[in-house]
């Protein structure tokens, strides 16, 4: 995946131009099912950006990973999120399917 015409850092939008799958790498996408990795959540644009093109370019179906989520107290919709947390997080778990990770 490369930056597209439409790439702007600052832009919390949606943009099916942000990002582009090259020609060349497109049979490696088309029909997989493709785990799309972010390092932090803000407003999700940018990894729902890398959807649109993993789509457009014939992903069977897209996943996305974020490591981290940017939350606060203060804002309300964060605080009843933060507060439904109420489980320890295994890493191992699947966030598809639910249950155990197939590693390897």
């Amino acid at each position: 995946m490369e930056i597209g015409p439409g790439f702007d850092d600052s832009d919390r939008v949606v943009r099916a131009d942000r990002f582009v799958v090259p020609d060349e790498y497109r049979e490696r996408v088309r029909g997989k099912h493709v785990l799309v990795v972010d390092d932090t959540w803000t407003s999700g644009a940018k990894m729902q950006s890398a959807a649109v093109a993993l789509s457009d370019a014939g992903a069977a179906q897209v996943t996305a990973l974020c490591v981290a989520r940017w939350c606060r107290y203060d804002w309300p919709d964060h605080r009843e999120l933060l507060d439904s947390c109420t489980e320890p997080y295994d890493a191992f778990d699947c966030p598809v399917l639910g249950e155990d990770c197939v590693m390897g």
